[in-house]
């Protein structure tokens, strides 16, 4: 073979690998970086494959050569070729920044725009969503359809007509982790609820219709597994606008023994920015706590983590472990968690805490992980417990919930429940025990609207239990918590 050829050789075959390379490296690009169709690794996959094709036929190589680079080649194909239509995180934004459009709440769109948005919304959940894994329920494409046929028949679409749209498609699935969000630039806040709030005043109602009246009309405009999930910001200008109010707004407010009412227009909102200047006139910032900080109460014998969000962390493992160092000097006898408000996170911290308990093996729940055309199953399991033996701890363990303990806060306290580790004192959960989570983001093209979808269906740890909810073992209402505890502990 001449200098030539072997020099043509290498430099196709170098091609090849490289663009056999590059087609893999495009997945945790997508993933981390940039966003691009699904069909683009399949072109370079069959580039590469048909490019090794002409490499042999147009070259002489070893016989070894001809088995193992269509193997591997073929491998490579078939794996970049599956891998986009099977993750739920291709294009989404959850790992990576967002720099496209994002069109204010009363911005004007085409129908052409809408529906584009619409078909973005109803591929993902296609793709996505556990519940759809046979395509979507006769229900839901029935509102879909209803809804871009509202749309058409709209003589102006503005981003929140369409926003409200799709909520009347989303509401119906009942999974409160599945959702549009109102992220518009340019919302403007009320600037006289600082003082107000000040003065001990709270919204009671607008333009007439109570909080409890507005609350009810926003029902199937909203996402939720339990109705005290939901929360409407109704010092948002976007939000008033989701709702269907238009200025002039009179708001009427209370202190509980005085009403008053005002009227404002559109000149009264401010931005984000101003209104925290405006806040920070009637209230001094206080320094921020970490989401997760512990307190010892001697005299009672008990120790309190309190845990605003859930993030697995070393700041997290650092501090439960404190706690618990503490706990062992000082002899407490009962310790507790408070997940009051906790929205959720990552479902791990459960696990960090159960290593401090007297238990070898406990049960955690299975799960349903949608992945395109494929679902993969995992059923109960039984883990073993690295246990930190020298801070075992064998009292009395106590989980504290409301109705604003979400997702993985509810996982806390089912894994503690289900377990027999410990008593729930407080509230039901906020979502099910059998439902939705685990999400992935986007935004959609010709908007920018958020949109968050669930990728796995979980079940409850004791199948036995048929309660829908973590529910409490010594009920009481959220601000009762440590009073019922108390009582409970002596």
């Amino acid at each position: 073979m001449s200098i030539k050829t072997k020099t043509s050789k290498r430099i196709c075959l170098s091609a090849l690998c490289f663009t056999a390379a590059l087609t893999i490296a495009l997945i945790p690009i997508n993933l981390f970086c940039a966003n691009f169709p699904e069909w683009v690794t399949v072109l370079l996959s069959v580039v590469f494959c048909g490019g090794l094709i002409a490499y042999l036929i147009a070259f002489k190589t070893k016989l070894v050569t001809k088995i193992i680079l269509p193997i591997v080649f073929a491998l490579v194909a078939v794996f970049c070729s599956f891998v986009p239509y099977l993750l739920p995180y291709w294009n989404s934004y959850l790992y990576k920044d967002y720099h496209g459009v994002r069109l204010n709440y009363d911005e004007v769109i085409s129908y052409q725009a809408a529906k584009g948005d619409m078909s973005a919304l109803k591929a993902h959940l296609k793709k996505i969503h556990p519940m759809f894994k046979d395509g979507l329920s006769d229900e839901v494409e029935t509102a879909y359809n209803a809804a871009l046929d509202r749309l058409k028949k709209s003589d102006q679409i503005t981003v929140n007509n369409l926003r409200r749209e799709m909520q009347t498609v989303l509401h119906l699935m009942g999974d409160a982790h599945t959702t549009t969000y109102n992220n518009y630039p340019n919302d403007k806040y009320l600037k006289t609820i600082p003082q107000k709030d000040s003065q001990g005043y709270d919204i009671v109602a607008i333009n007439g219709k109570t909080v409890e009246e507005i609350y009810d009309d926003a029902k199937p405009y909203s996402c939720y597994e339990t109705e005290d999930w939901m929360s409407i910001d109704l010092g948002s200008l976007a939000t008033l606008d989701f709702l269907g109010y238009a200025e002039p707004f009179t708001y009427r407010w209370s202190d509980g023994e005085n009403e008053l009412e005002e009227t404002y227009t559109a000149s009264d909102f401010v931005s984000w920015e101003e209104f925290v200047k405006i806040r920070n006139e009637y209230f001094v910032p206080s320094a921020p706590k970490d989401f997760v900080y512990y307190e010892i109460d001697e005299q009672k014998s008990l120790a309190v983590l309190t845990l605003t969000e859930c993030n697995y962390n070393q700041t997290y493992i650092d501090c439960v472990k404190a706690m618990f160092t503490e706990v062992k000097q000082k002899n407490i006898r009962s310790v507790a968690v408070d997940l009051r408000g906790n929205g959720g996170g990552s479902s791990l911290v459960g696990n960090e805490f159960v290593k401090y308990l007297p238990v070898d093996t406990y049960f955690d729940g299975g799960f349903a992980w949608r992945c395109g055309f494929l679902t993969f199953e995992s059923k109960q399991v039984s883990l073993k417990n690295d246990r930190n033996k020298a801070l075992t701890f064998d009292g009395n363990v106590f989980v504290l919930t409301n109705k604003r303990s979400f997702s993985a806060a509810k996982d806390f306290a089912m894994l503690i429940q289900d377990n027999g580790l410990g008593k729930i004192v407080g509230e039901p959960s906020a979502n099910a025990v059998n439902g939705y989570g685990d999400i992935t983001c986007f935004y959609l093209p010709n908007t920018g609207l958020f949109v968050q979808i669930s990728t796995k269906k979980w079940y409850r740890i004791d199948s036995d239990n048929k309660d829908e909810y973590v529910m409490p073992d010594y009920p009481c209402e959220s601000d009762d918590c440590f009073a019922t505890l108390y009582e409970i502990i002596g």
